[in-house]
């Protein structure tokens, strides 16, 4: 990857073309890096090229988005629209879902977009490339209230309409330790920094009263973050915390220095892999988060802490 990424780096004429065969973290890098096709260029009678893309999808390389407008490309006359459940059936995979979806764009009637819906994400499923149609689905089915369902597609209903709506956590505040208290109401709400300050101060002056609080990596990560973005915390707490403490791998860092902000996302998403969050050492977390603030990425530095800080009930 270091090497895919010097080659981009260097070279004014950089072209990569990937291939079902390439691995998953160089598809993240040309996503990342916006080096992936564009998807109005695509040409239609390039048959892997579109499987390729829909498994990309799948992957997360392309977004759904695009996928769906790389179908609505596709050219189909009234026969094949107005009988479209026999005619997919008969076309390639990718042509077939083509077909399938812009007929149900076009559809009005409840059952019928139902109808529609549930036999595309089974030719998704079929081809094992599902996840190239959760989103979209998803925002097809929360515009159909649930007593205009019919029994039999209950439970594809209720299935795939969760995706776009999980099921709420909520999150329980414990102002007695810092990582669980009213502060990460900041990362969710963007207040002022003067509002902001003056909690963080308050709380800090509570937590000093305890001569037993043990500070952690959470807590230094919840800190660092405030003070990143302009929070300042007064000289008479600042013997309480020992900050900078985060040992951002070396290779990181150098990028960071370098503005390499698509190879540290990278980076980050290597080390995070298929893992839980949540199931990630504090000290792992901790130099993600500094990373990510040294680069002033707060969008995501702010989803991730409110992922794995608070106390949820």
């Amino acid at each position: 990857i270091l090497d895919f990424h010097l080659s981009h780096r260097t070279s004014s004429n950089f072209e990569y073309e990937p291939t079902k065969k390439t691995p998953k973290i160089i598809w993240r890098y040309l996503s990342s890096s916006n080096l992936l096709e564009n998807i109005d260029n695509i040409d239609l009678g390039d048959l892997e090229k579109i499987s390729l893309i829909e498994k990309a999808t799948h992957n997360g390389s392309y977004t759904e988005q695009e996928l769906f407008e790389l179908y609505k490309r596709f050219q189909f006359n009234v026969d094949q629209l107005l009988n479209v459940k026999e005619i997919y059936k008969l076309l390639l995979g990718f042509e077939g879902r083509a077909l399938l979806y812009q007929r149900l764009i076009l559809t009005k009637d409840t059952q019928e977009i139902l109808d529609l819906s549930s036999r595309l994400k089974k030719s998704f499923i079929d081809e094992n490339i599902s996840n190239a149609f959760n989103e979209k689905l998803s925002k097809i089915l929360i515009e159909i209230k649930e007593e205009d369902v019919p029994s039999n597609y209950s439970t594809f209903y209720q299935k795939n309409l969760d995706i776009q709506n999980p099921k709420k956590v909520n999150i329980k505040i414990n102002n007695k330790v810092i990582h669980q208290s009213k502060l990460l109401n900041y990362f969710k709400k963007n207040y002022e920094i003067k509002k902001i300050e003056k909690e963080t101060n308050d709380l800090i002056k509570s937590i000093k009263k305890k001569k037993d609080y043990s500070v952690s990596y959470k807590d230094l990560m919840l800190l660092e973050s405030l003070k990143s973005d302009g929070v300042q915390i007064s000289k008479k707490y600042k013997n309480l915390f020992e900050f900078d403490q985060s040992n951002i791998p070396t290779d990181i860092q150098l990028l960071i220095n370098n503005s390499e902000i698509a190879m540290v996302l990278l980076r980050i998403v290597e080390i995070i892999g298929e893992d839980d969050l949540n199931e990630l050492g504090s000290d792992t977390l901790y130099f993600i988060i500094s990373a990510l603030n040294q680069l002033n990425i707060d969008p995501i530095r702010n989803n991730i802490l409110l992922k794995v800080l608070p106390l949820k009930v």
